[in-house]
């Protein structure tokens, strides 16, 4: 919230001389903060959980609130006097906010260290809207899509590249605070580390698998508040905790395993025989091997174009998931490269947890999933099946791939392309398996 900290406390911190004095809470403080906690479960019940997950402790001149990837919550008692009970929990109301998107990991999959500041007014513009529609109090001038001519009701990520197209590399050393890690900016050097837990051990970090679980708890919270009719919830914050609960749109445990039989033609139910299990019945004499089930390899070629949008990238990282519970994990885990004209990264999910934060999902240029899929065969051991994940608009091999591809197009409507003949350049081969998938929105 950067550009708002510099209208919550005019001047603070803009010569970036001064390095915030870290300590905890005193007595007063901490009834202050308790004070505006509670006001912000007035506004806002549905983070009740988060809110109470964070790790307060005073930042002497830090001139605003701060959030790190830990969950730590920086607050300057100055702030927070001159702020007041009603400011001070819109305020925190952002912060936490900041947490619940992960915006520290969305901000690293989108490339946010090129404009750090971009994705700051990014992040407010996609914030403040909805707290200020839900008449959260917050302090005067806080940054709009409106302020920075954006259209309302944007993704995140969608206002980050409009907003890299105007703002110069070097923009973002101006000296403001920022609302910390925890909402995508540089680490500042004053921030506590991974295993630090502060002064007097009052900000022990929340690591990565609990904030996983948190956000996925106050995602269910959102939803059951905007059921029950007690209130009303923005709509970019339903439609987040839409896409943090939403399942795949594909059965893979089913599709995979019939697309294997088909490409290497083993039955279901085969199993491979292996020295490394001996069977339970022995015959003396006689070393016999067991047996175990023929495991599928995969991997999966996501594209990361600039004609993906947000709500595709969310719809990919859903049907990540819902591979690697087919698949399974295990060895170097289920390779996934991100592609756009090139291979920009590659990412080997080993767990589930925090998966739409763990992928690397770099790029924005152009489009040929082809040398993704080159790169997928390319990989040891050779996968049985390559799941590419496209909005469709790419040129695809002119021959068969050794391994089962599986072309997944995302759009609105779940729609699969039509086939060459009916005039669609990038209609997927007839040898490839075609599957649609809609997005959320």
């Amino acid at each position: 919230m950067s550009a708002a900290v510099s209208a919550e406390a005019p001047g603070a911190q803009a010569s970036g001389a001064q390095v915030p004095k870290l300590r905890p809470l005193t007595d007063d403080e901490h009834q202050a903060f308790a004070l505006a906690r509670l006001r912000t479960f007035e506004h806002l019940p549905y983070f009740q959980h988060a809110i109470l997950a964070l790790r307060p402790l005073a930042a002497e001149g830090l001139g605003t609130f701060a959030v790190d990837r830990y969950w730590r919550l920086y607050i300057d008692p100055q702030s927070l006097r001159e702020w007041g009970t009603a400011e001070a929990s819109g305020v925190l109301g952002h912060e936490v906010e900041h947490m619940v998107r992960d915006h520290a990991g969305r901000g690293e999959a989108i490339g946010s260290h090129r404009h750090p500041l971009a994705w700051n007014y990014a992040t407010d513009a996609a914030i403040n809207p909805g707290l200020l529609a839900q008449s959260v109090p917050l302090p005067e001038g806080v940054i709009t899509p409106e302020a920075l001519d954006l259209a309302p009701g944007g993704f995140e990520e969608s206002y980050f590249q409009q907003l890299c197209a105007s703002l110069p590399p070097d923009e973002s050393d101006d000296g403001e605070a920022g609302c910390g890690s925890g909402a995508g900016g540089p680490a500042a050097g004053w921030e506590l580390g991974q295993s630090d837990s502060g002064p007097e051990g009052v900000a022990a970090p929340v690591g990565p698998a609990r904030g996983d679980l948190i956000r996925r708890a106050t995602a269910q919270a959102v939803r059951e508040h905007a059921a029950s009719g007690r209130g009303t919830v923005p709509a970019s914050l339903a439609r987040w905790a839409e896409d943090q609960l939403r399942a795949p749109a594909l059965d893979w445990k089913r599709l995979l395993p019939a697309l294997v039989r088909r490409a290497i033609h083993y039955q279901a139910g085969w199993r491979e025989q292996t020295f490394a299990r001996l069977p339970r019945v022995r015959i003396p004499g006689f070393i016999l091997p067991g047996a175990q089930d023929r495991q599928i390899t995969v991997a999966i070629v996501a594209d990361t174009s600039a004609s993906m949008s947000a709500a595709h990238l969310n719809a990919a990282v859903a049907e990540v998931g819902g591979v690697v519970r087919a698949a399974g994990i295990r060895g170097r885990g289920v390779p996934v490269l991100a592609c756009d004209a090139d291979v920009a990264a590659t990412t080997h999910v080993r767990r589930l947890a925090g998966l739409g934060s763990s992928i690397d999902l770099a790029g924005g240029g152009g489009t040929d999933m082809r040398v993704g899929i080159a790169a997928a065969e390319a990989l040891r051991p050779r996968p049985d099946v390559i799941v590419v994940l496209t909005d469709g608009y790419t040129p695809w091999p002119a021959t068969p791939t050794r391994a089962s591809l599986i072309a997944g197009i995302i759009n609105s409507t779940g729609e699969v392309p039509v086939a060459p003949d009916g005039g669609n350049p990038y209609a997927v081969p007839s040898w490839a398996h075609t599957v649609g998938i809609a997005t959320a929105d």
